[in-house]
Formats: C-alpha cells, structure tokens, sequence
C-alpha cells in the first residue's frame, strides 16, 4: 500500500501536471477582423491588383490599369497607408504601345522590385524593375529577349529571383532568373525545358535559405513544385493531382511547406514528402505564415456573388476560421496570384471586383489577425520536463527520508520493552 505521505507528494504532482495540461490556448485579440477595406478604379476596363508588399507606415500594391488614352493595360503600383488605406501616390508605366502589366512585388531595404509583362502585336516578354519607396523608377529591365512573363519574386540580401513562364520551342515553360539586387544584372539562370507546359506562379526561399521552391501546374491539369538550390541546379520535383495548379507557397518556423491552389492545401516536409493535405474544391490564391498559423486567402460562392474570403488553418490543416471579406460589397470580388504582406499584426491582401459592363477594379484590404503564439507549456516543454523530474527526484529523495526518519523512530521501541521489564524484575519486593 502506498503511505499517506508518498500518496501526499504523488496527489500533488498530478494536480500540477493536470493544471497545466488543462490552460487554455489563448489567442490575442479576435481571430480575424477586416481593418478596412477600399475599392479603387483608376481605369474604365480592366484594373487588377495581384501583390502587396510593406514598408513602414505604407503598403505597395501592384498591378494594372486600363490606360485612358489607348485602352490598353499599363503598369501600376499604389503607396498606401497601413492606417486607413487611403491613397498616398500611384505610379504607373506604359512600357509599350501595347501596353504591360506588373504581377508581383517584393521590397529589399529602400527598394520596390517588380516583375511582369511587357506586351507587342502579339506576344509578351519579361520586365523587371526597381522603385524606391516614393515610387520614382530606379531601373527598368526590359527582357525582349524572353517571351512570356515574369510572375513572382522573392529576395535575400543580395540577389532577386524571379520565376515566370517562358516559351521553349512548342511548348513552354518555368524559368528562374537570379540577379543582382544592387544593379539588377544577371547572374544565372534556369529553365525547366519539358515537352509538357509549365506555369510557375510562386517562388519562395525556405526557411534556412538554402533552397528555392516554385509552384505552378503542369498542362494545367496539375500541381508542380520545382526545389532548386540558390545556384539554380534542380534538386528534385514533384507533382501532386489535388487541382489544376498550385498558386502559392509558405514556410513555418520548421521548415514544413504549405502549397495552395485549385481545390486545396498541401503540407510537405523539408525534403519535400508529403505530410497532409486539406481538399476543398475551392480557389485557395495566397497564402502566408504568420504567428503559429496559415492563412489562405482564396474565393467561393456565398449567396448571390463570387466573395473574397480569408482561410486559416493550424500545423494540422485543421480549419480554424473562415471570413468573408467582402460581404459589404454588391459586387463579385476574388484574390488572384500573388503575395500577400504582413508586419506581424496585420494582413494586407489585394484582388479585383466585377462592378459591371465589363469594368473590374482594385480591391486592397487590411485584417486584423491575433497572435497564435504557442502558449508557454508548449513552446518551453522542455522547462516543463525539466521541472517534472525535479520534482520527481525531490519527491523520491524526501519518502527516503521519511522511511529512514521512522526505522529510527521504530528501533527504541523495539529494545525499550525489556529493559523495563528487567528493572521490573530487580524491584520486585521479596518475600
């Protein structure tokens, strides 16, 4: 039988551990909230927004509208306050009679980088380009020699990747070029040169730095993943039948990937084996992570129109949230491809909306997000182990005592007896 001191020190032990396995998980603040939301129609056609990007005080958005003058598309960053939305500047390019458009933006330092599309009669090649955070245009780097266009960029200090769709023969496919943050020059380059058709939409750098990965669709039947490493040799590859195409790509704190795009999301390891996979058929467009969550923003029907909705998950694909962005709008709204921006408290995510007679325009919110950070005892576990077993040993270490303590105090008692009865004997009257 257990005594009633061990049974003592071992009853509060377990209080404590079913304390601490019972707190909460709390998140700070509300769970997802839309700051604000603005609608801009700067052209009288088509005006689409695809990426955001952020810098102190200001978001940047880019995209395209329609020029007044010709009709056609020309490029268009927005500067914009965090705060309320509103406009502080816009810049926009005709690269071409025909016009061009700017699909991604990334900000390195004091510097806008941009990638896109410049088009002719009757193709489109890539550009590339730098704006500082006034947006007055640094460089302008117009690739006529590669048709297609460029669509995504990402940066480490020194080089800009940046990963589009290029023609190769009869078909077409991914190309990553790695240039030069500080004058834009070309360094190297790859392309995937297959038979089939490749689209590549998103490129990323992992969490250590030393691969980069590309997502896109294949014949645009199916998802493409591409992991290169920083000098552009192909490392391996991957495809996966969830949907037509893959659209974005983010990394947690532990190197896991998470894919989205048409019809769900998928979670890899570091080497790229798959880990889990949420299927929805929706249009899961961006995605980011942020404070212990993935947020995917993405589209679906809800009553009468096409809505912009923010999704967010735990590690496990677990949905924990769902949000309809642009309820407040009578209007169909979508999130396209494309980055969306952070600064730790805030998302800051742009699309389009179809307000009628072949007019769309740009759609820029800001949501509020809480702070998913682990709660204590999971992210210090190891604190918490550690103090178990101390306890534990103090625990062991104090019922040692107390055994040793009564053996003591039992041992007297034991030859105490006859000696009393011996002087018992020796008083005995005689007689």
């Amino acid at each position: 039988m257990i005594g009633r001191g061990k049974a003592g020190v071992f009853s509060t032990i377990l209080m404590i551990l079913i304390v601490v396995a019972m707190l909460p998980v709390r998140a700070g603040g509300e769970e997802v909230r839309v700051n604000w939301l603005v609608e801009g129609n700067p052209g009288f056609f088509f005006d689409v927004a695809f990426s955001t990007c952020e810098s102190g005080l200001h978001i940047y958005v880019a995209g395209f509208d329609s020029s007044a003058e010709s009709g056609f598309p020309q490029m268009r960053v927005e500067k914009r306050l965090k705060s309320d939305g509103s406009l502080v500047k816009n810049w926009t390019y005709m690269p071409s009679e025909y016009g061009g458009l700017l699909y991604d933006c990334v900000i390195a330092g004091d510097r806008i980088y941009a990638a896109g599309a410049v088009y002719s009669v009757n193709e489109s090649s890539w550009v590339i380009l730098a704006l500082d955070l006034d947006l007055n245009l640094l460089s302008l780097v117009n690739l006529t020699t590669i048709r297609g266009a460029a669509i995504s960029t990402v940066c480490d200090q020194e080089f800009l990747y940046v990963a589009g769709i290029s023609p190769t023969g009869s078909s077409e496919g991914v190309r990553v070029r790695k240039m030069r943050l500080s004058d834009l020059s070309l360094v190297k380059e790859y392309s995937s040169n297959l038979s089939d058709v490749n689209y590549a939409y998103d490129i990323a750098l992992n969490p250590s730095g030393s691969q980069i990965w590309v997502v896109g669709n294949v014949n645009s039947e199916k998802w493409r993943v591409e992991i290169l490493d920083k000098d552009l040799n192909l490392v391996k590859h991957l495809e996966a039948d969830i949907g037509s195409s893959a659209t974005s790509i983010g990394f947690d704190d532990d190197g896991y990937s998470y894919i989205v795009g048409d019809g769900g999301v998928l979670k890899l390891s570091g080497d790229a084996g798959e880990v889990k996979r949420y299927s929805q058929p929706v249009l899961f467009a961006k995605t980011l992570w942020l404070n212990n969550r993935l947020y995917v923003a993405g589209g679906e029907s809800v009553g009468d129109y096409l809505r912009q909705v923010l999704y967010v998950f735990d590690r496990e694909l677990n949905l924990l949230n769902r949000t309809v962005i642009s309820m407040s709008m009578d209007a169909d709204a979508m999130f396209l491809m494309g980055k969306m921006a952070s600064d730790g408290e805030n998302i800051y995510v742009a699309g389009l909306a179809y307000v009628g007679y072949y007019d769309y325009e740009w759609v820029v919110c800001s949501i509020k997000v809480g702070s998913y950070a682990a709660p204590w005892y999971v992210e210090y576990w190891y604190v918490l182990l550690a103090l178990v077993a101390v306890m534990l040993a103090v625990s062991a270490l104090l019922l040692l005592l107390m055994r040793r303590r009564k053996r003591l105090q039992q041992a007297p008692r034991e030859e105490h007896p006859p000696e009393k009865e011996e002087q018992q004997g020796d008083t005995r009257p005689i007689g």
